[in-house]
C-alpha cells in the first residue's frame, strides 16, 4: 500500500485579521512576563543596577542571588522575556497573515527578527535597553488602552 496524504496545505485557521494577530502577540508577551517573572524569583544572576552587581564589579567574584532574593529581579526577567516571546509571535504571525499560509517559514522569520531586537537592544549597551524599556512600557500601555477602546 501507498502512503499518500491528499490533504491540502496548511490553511489559516485562527489569523485572518490584524486584530487576532495583535491580541496574540499581547497573550505572548503576558505569558513571558509570567515565566520570565517565575524565573527572575529564581535566578542566580542580580538584576542590572542592584547591589549585588556593583559587588561584582567592584570584586570580580560571581556570588549568586539567593532565591527571592529581588523584586527588581523579577520585573527586569519579566519584561526581557515577555518582550521576546512578544516580538517573536508578531512577526511570526504576522508573515502568516501577509503570506495566507501556516508553514515552518514564518516561524523561522520569526526567530530571525527576535535574534535582531535581542541583538540590537538587549545584548548591546545600557542606553539601548533602556529604550528597550520604554518600549516594551508603551506597547503595555498602547495594548491596554486597546482593551479598553476596543470592547
Amino acid at each position: 500500500m501507498s502512503c499518500t496524504n491528499n490533504a491540502p496545505p496548511f490553511q489559516l485557521t485562527s489569523y485572518r485579521t490584524p486584530s487576532t494577530v495583535v491580541s496574540d502577540a499581547v497573550y505572548q508577551v503576558i505569558r513571558g512576563c509570567f515565566y520570565g517573572g517565575v524565573w527572575g524569583m529564581v535566578t542566580p544572576f542580580h538584576a542590572p543596577g542592584s547591589i549585588g552587581v556593583l559587588e561584582e564589579k567592584k570584586t570580580g567574584v560571581f556570588k549568586a542571588a539567593r532565591p527571592f532574593s529581588s523584586f527588581r529581579s523579577i520585573a527586569h526577567n519579566g519584561a526581557i522575556f515577555g518582550t521576546i516571546m512578544g516580538i517573536q509571535r508578531l512577526s511570526s504571525k504576522s508573515l502568516e497573515l501577509l503570506r495566507q499560509r501556516e508553514d515552518y517559514i514564518n516561524d523561522i522569520f520569526g526567530f530571525g527578527v527576535t535574534y535582531k531586537y535581542y541583538d540590537i537592544f538587549l545584548a548591546s549597551a545600557e542606553k539601548r535597553l533602556l529604550i528597550h524599556n520604554r518600549i516594551f512600557g508603551v506597547a503595555v500601555l498602547t495594548a491596554v488602552a486597546y482593551g479598553h477602546v476596543a470592547v
